[in-house]
């Protein structure tokens, strides 16, 4: 039995508080802190945040009125409720301290509400509430201050999830847009703040909105066009949407679209949780996008121990074509199956595990964990894996399963890891999505306590197609200080153009195929720079083919570049400086299996683990004493190959290049000291002491 297990997302040890998405963890001193890495010659990109427009000597006190512009139908009053029946637009203003403004129009009606110093609270339901129409906008009117609270309390996650429970400050069964040019303060302290089942789009104005749940929920899609935006989630993500299948208009759903303005989100979970893609663009207006999860985030509450419950599957038991449940019963023989989702990996070295998580009300004292085909009703009596069933484990929050013909296990406490990233035991991610992230423009920055940028591959869309669990960086500006890894695609992961700065993180970069083609690229990773591991798309690669990427890592059992499979080179300029002193298990490159390099230029300090095989550029091996400075690689009395700085020590070097010719003579400065020649008499010429293996690995070799 184990009596302990160290994973990146769960420990043995006592329980602790954790919030509604399952806790909220000190980030440790080790990875965590606020160091930015900023790359020589380069400034931080971190932009400034916005100021808080919220100020409660603005709000209005004035009597309230609804009021139809010329050709709208007129407002049916019943008490303090106002009921919207035909399109138009409704102009509201003064204070509602108890009631609605209620949208019941029809199937092709469009209403407009235009909010001009209004504020309304409802202590029983959503404020807005569009109930139906076509569209709905809900505006604020230029140079004015409007306030929209759902004031109920009490514990949202026992109520309906039914269209009836109006779960948001600001709710709509159709289309809404939020607009307009002046400021709008939502608060919906019970559970979501803005939310429509279909598509929302925010536009133009000043909007802050605090939320106990999510800031802004569109079912379908949410894209925000410009304006300045302030969300901050309590205890769940900043945006989110649910649904990833095709519209009736044969639209795909699930994404979340970042088009212009400058937003700030501060969420206790995922900053960015799409059902489907997550866009960043830079379209008419300028893109600012800061994200700032967990405890980088200014704001999160805490819930009792147990409301999530998580499952953890090794590789060996886990399948893509089932589906897994929980079975929660009494020893009087009812019981309620909950579904388990995918969360996200689990890694304990170099094993992984899946991480599965349901919601636990603590109304039965028993479960039994089984697994069915995928899309078949649950049903423990035929269940194609199962537990044996046991008592819940109320002082731990997840089940290990240790066997491989059942779901048999143990129970464990899920929290931080102690092996350095310092993440949380749950998701909570910069910008997440369950298909694909494209950042083609815009500046964006990201500080969380799990993955900063994450892509998953592991599910199924209701489209019908297979998720691609893909990260593509085509331009603008990306800075990231992540807990956990930079970047995460368990697909491809493609860099080629725009600036891209992993300041912080456990692993740098991490995908199953990650490519840089072009633009800058730093990379900071207490582990691992780059790290090319088995995912969705093939054997793991790390590819260059263009742009400059230098990479860093801290001395020790650390790899700069590391690939479970092979390392390719075709063009582009690379600096590594990390990894072990000596290269057996660790280095500044470290392949499993080829490592060629056929065009650019490749200098990697640290520990030789490999160096590139027959068929590549010329290669130099060397020993001595680097240390910091500004280096130059050149050829005697020629031009000039590389300029690049050296922060660290390091006592070997290897360096490869399409510009080192057979037989040429070639130095390397720091500052006016030589601390290398060479003339390169052959295609590999050097050593680098012992512990390397020149060529990669044959017969017999690590694998």
């Amino acid at each position: 039995m184990l009596k302990r297990i160290r994973v990146l997302l769960f420990i043995l040890a006592a329980a602790l508080v954790v919030s509604s998405c399952s806790g909220i963890v000190d980030p440790g001193s080790s990875g965590t802190g606020e160091t930015n890495v900023v790359p020589s010659g380069k400034t931080d990109t971190s932009s400034d945040v916005l100021n808080d427009p919220e100020n409660d000597s603005n709000e209005t006190t004035d009597p309230f009125t609804l009021t139809p512009s010329d050709g709208a139908k007129d407002v049916e009053v019943s008490g303090s409720v106002y009921k919207i029946t035909g399109s138009g637009e409704y102009i509201a203003a003064g204070k509602l301290e108890n009631g609605q403004i209620l949208v019941e129009a029809g199937d092709e009606d469009e209403v407009k509400i235009t909010l001009k110093n209004a504020s309304i609270t409802n202590l029983g339901g959503a404020a807005i509430s569009a109930k139906n129409a076509d569209k709905v906008t809900v505006s604020a009117e230029k140079d004015t201050y409007n306030v929209i609270t759902d004031g109920r309390t009490g514990d949202a996650d026992a109520q309906s999830d039914s269209e009836e429970n109006e779960d948001a400050a600001i709710y709509a069964c159709c289309d809404l847009t939020i607009a307009g040019k002046g400021t709008l303060i939502v608060n919906g302290s019970f559970d979501n703040g803005i939310k429509t089942k279909d598509d929302l789009t925010v536009k133009n104005l000043t909007l802050k909105v605090t939320a106990r749940s999510n800031a802004l929920k569109g079912n379908d899609s949410v894209t925000i066009k410009s304006g300045e935006i302030k969300l901050i989630s309590t205890s769940s993500d900043g945006v989110k949407t649910k649904n990833s299948g095709i519209s009736e208009k044969g639209n795909q759903k699930g994404i979340v679209s970042i088009e212009g303005g400058h937003m700030d989100i501060y969420s206790a979970c995922d900053g960015i949780s799409a059902a489907y893609d997550v866009l960043v663009s830079e379209s008419d207006t300028e893109t600012v996008l800061n994200i700032f999860t967990a405890d980088y985030s200014e704001s999160t509450g805490t819930v009792s121990a147990g409301s999530e419950l998580y499952l953890i599957l090794p590789t060996t038991v886990y399948s893509k074509n089932s589906d897994y449940y929980a079975y929660f019963y009494n020893d009087s023989g009812d019981g309620t199956y909950a579904a388990l989702t995918y969360e996200t990996m689990v890694r304990s070295g170099r094993t992984s595990y899946y991480g599965l998580v349901t919601k636990y009300s603590g109304s039965y004292s028993k479960v039994i964990f089984l697994a069915t085909g995928s899309g078949s009703e649950p049903d423990k009596d035929s269940a194609t894996l199962k537990s044996s069933g046991e008592s819940v484990n109320t002082a731990m929050n997840a089940y290990l399963v240790s066997g491989t013909s059942s779901l048999d296990g143990e129970w464990v406490q899920l929290s931080k890891n102690d092996n350095g990233s310092g993440k949380t035991a749950y998701s909570s991610k910069g910008i997440k999505a369950e298909n694909k992230i494209e950042i083609s423009g815009g500046t964006v920055t990201v500080k969380s306590m799990d993955d900063g940028i994450h892509a998953n591959a592991d599910t199924t869309l209701e489209n019908g197609s297979k998720a691609t669990g893909a990260i593509s960086i085509t331009g603008g500006s990306v800075t990231i200080t992540a807990a956990d890894d930079g970047m995460h695609a368990d697909g491809e992961l493609t860099i080629s153009g725009g600036y891209v700065n992993v300041a912080q993180a456990h692993e740098g970069l991490e995908g199953n195929v990650v490519t840089v083609a072009g633009g800058e690229t730093y990379v900071y990773g207490n582990d691992d720079g780059i790290n090319a591991c088995k995912g969705a798309v093939s054997t793991p690669m790390i590819c260059i083919k263009g742009g400059y990427l230098e990479v860093r890592t801290p001395t020790g059992d650390t790899d700069g570049i590391d690939s479970n499979g092979s390392f390719e080179m075709t063009g582009g300029t690379v600096l590594v400086m990390g990894g072990a002193s000596q290269g057996t298990m660790a280095g500044s490159v470290d392949v499993e299996r080829s490592l060629t390099v056929t065009g650019g230029t490749i200098i990697a300090f640290g520990g030789v683990c490999e160096t590139p095989e027959s068929g590549s550029v010329n290669t130099y091996i060397g020993s001595g004493s680097f240390g910091e400075g500004d280096y130059v690689l050149s050829a005697k009395g020629g031009s000039e190959i590389m300029k690049f700085k050296v922060t660290g020590s390091y006592s070997t070097v290897w360096i490869a290049s399409d510009n080192i010719a057979l037989n040429g003579d070639y130095t390397m400065t720091n500052g006016t000291e030589t601390v290398l020649s060479w003339t390169q008499t052959s295609q590999t010429v050097g050593s680098g002491g012992g512990g390397f293996n020149p060529g990669g690995f044959g017969p017999g070799g690590r694998r």
